[in-house]
């Protein structure tokens, strides 16, 4: 199945760069079987500013969805676009926004069955903010990469009737600890969920770590070792990594499988330093246009 483009707007979901009704590709779409996987691009990004339009870079063809094994007849993926530009706080605000669209499309495909989804950076906090506008059942998996997002919002969102129905994997790693760090400071909340959850739907995947590596490569997935001290990017850019977040995502990989196989690895959280836990308030209350 082609991949759709859809973008949130001060108007609610939209498709990108069409006039067509999204309602009506929506429930076509809700009408197949098979996996549906929405990707969610983070900072920075927008499809509205030339040159930073995620829809030509990273969920070109060629990139995310190929990456990720997408490519597959009975395979519905979507390419969630939002405006993740200006400040970082100003931007944290706008993926609070965008997660109403996001619900109001994982919505539209309730009849389909759970959806899949996989967020970037501060795409971690539209995809979480998401969780309490929707019904038990309406995501099964969600997979977040180096995610900024804090942990109040996480445990918020995972002890919803969505969330928890809900098994979420963060893959990270300490490449990402300055900027999980940068992330604290600048915008308020609890510390960042490099540091842990602690939700028993939630698991952290650290890709720098030699036994993990032992383990997903036992598993069919080698991967490279880290290439840098500090990347926040090594979550989908190093060599191996996409295959195994793809396995995750349409279930070639059995989440029981990879727990039972990391049972025995220690998670040590990607931010170095204790953050004092304060309380993030998420959310307004679900509107209509989210949960119809």
């Amino acid at each position: 199945m082609p991949l759709l483009r859809i973008n949130a707007t001060v108007n609610g979901p939209a498709l990108h760069a069409s006039t067509r009704s999204i309602r009506n590709v929506l429930v076509q779409a809700r009408n197949g079987r098979g996996v549906s996987v929405i990707m969610v691009h983070g900072y920075k990004y927008s499809p509205f500013v030339t040159g930073r339009c995620p829809h030509r870079q990273i969920f070109a063809a060629e990139e995310w969805p190929a990456a990720l094994g997408l490519a597959q007849p009975d395979t519905l993926s979507l390419a969630f676009g939002w405006h993740a530009r200006g400040g970082l706080a100003v931007a944290c605000a706008a993926a609070y926004d965008a997660a109403r669209d996001l619900a109001e499309v994982i919505a539209a495909l309730r009849k389909r069955g759970p959806v899949q989804v996989i967020a970037h950076s501060l795409g971690a906090t539209v995809a979480l903010a998401a969780l309490p506008y929707l019904q038990s059942g309406d995501v099964g998996r969600m997979v977040l990469l180096s995610g900024a997002a804090h942990i109040g919002l996480a445990r918020h969102a995972l002890a919803t009737p969505s969330g928890r129905s809900c098994h979420l994997v963060h893959v990270t790693s300490h490449e990402n600890a300055l900027f999980d760090l940068v992330f604290e400071r600048l915008v308020s909340g609890s510390g960042a969920i490099g540091r842990g959850i602690a939700m028993p739907n939630a698991h952290q995947v650290q890709i720098d770590c030699t036994t993990t590596l032992k383990c997903l490569a036992a598993l069919g997935f080698p991967l490279a070792p880290p290439q840098r001290r500090i990347c926040h990017w090594s979550s989908y850019t190093r060599h191996g990594v996409m295959a195994f977040n793809g396995a995750l995502l349409t279930g070639q990989l059995p989440l029981t499988r990879l727990l039972t196989a990391l049972k025995d690895v220690p998670t040590a959280p990607s931010v170095p330093c204790p953050a004092r836990e304060k309380t993030h308030h998420v959310n307004k209350a679900p509107t209509e246009r989210a949960t119809a």
